[in-house]
């Protein structure tokens, strides 16, 4: 069965999502990062916008708008922000090498395919095929976050992961209901205002907001 030009194109901005995930595992520059983010969740809003189209939810539309406006500007600016407030090294720190993270992102993709695919077919709302890109986009935003040494680039990851987990949303239910995303959108800020804190705080008491460091200081 062809698909409608709608559809497709619902189908090539959730390619965006999955593609700007991948990539922010072998990329090495934090402010660039914070750029794939931003776009990600640009991504996220034409979704929302897409799927208020495509299946009469105008609830979305107002969804959409506080994701553009929070996920895509605010939160990137404020991460941004403390980044040169902190005067944290723009260059990404691994533990893993980007070859590695780009083989395990292709392996996030291919076991939520093998997990989640053969579901798809099962649901009753059409959009459930965006499952699979959002399981996958959560796997990959768990991996950047435990694989970077950062714990500027950890924030980035949990980040991803909560955009995984609306793009869930959306394929399941629509977008488990406005006021619910509007507190996902909430706590989004919530979590960039306390990370700032926690990070200005590690920066005042150990002169360092690396990982590796900080366990150091732990023994």
């Amino acid at each position: 069965m062809s698909l409608g030009p709608g559809q497709q194109l619902l189908e090539v901005v959730a390619a965006v999502i999955l593609v700007t995930a991948w990539v922010s595992l072998v990329h090495r520059r934090l402010d660039a990062l914070v750029g794939l983010y931003a776009l990600q969740s640009a991504a996220m809003a034409g979704v929302a916008v897409l799927v208020a189209y495509l299946y009469d939810a105008p609830l979305l539309y107002l969804t959409a708008a506080t994701i553009a406006g929070l996920n895509a500007v605010i939160v990137p600016r404020v991460l941004l922000r403390i980044r040169r407030d902190l005067e944290i090294p723009g260059e990404v720190n691994m533990f893993v090498s980007v070859r590695t993270s780009a083989l395990a992102g292709l392996g996030c993709l291919l076991l939520a395919e093998l997990v989640v695919g053969p579901l798809t077919p099962l649901a009753q709302i059409p959009a459930a095929g965006l499952l699979p890109i959002s399981v996958t986009v959560v796997l990959i935003g768990l991996f950047l976050a435990a694989t970077r040494r950062k714990a500027f680039t950890q924030v980035v990851g949990m980040l991803e992961m909560a955009n995984g987990v609306f793009l869930a949303g959306l394929a399941l239910t629509f977008g488990l209901g406005l006021l619910l995303e509007l507190g996902v959108a909430a706590n989004l800020l919530i979590l960039a205002i306390v990370g700032r804190l926690f990070l200005y705080r590690m920066k005042d008491s150990f002169d360092t907001v690396d990982a590796d460091t900080l366990r150091a200081l732990e023994g």
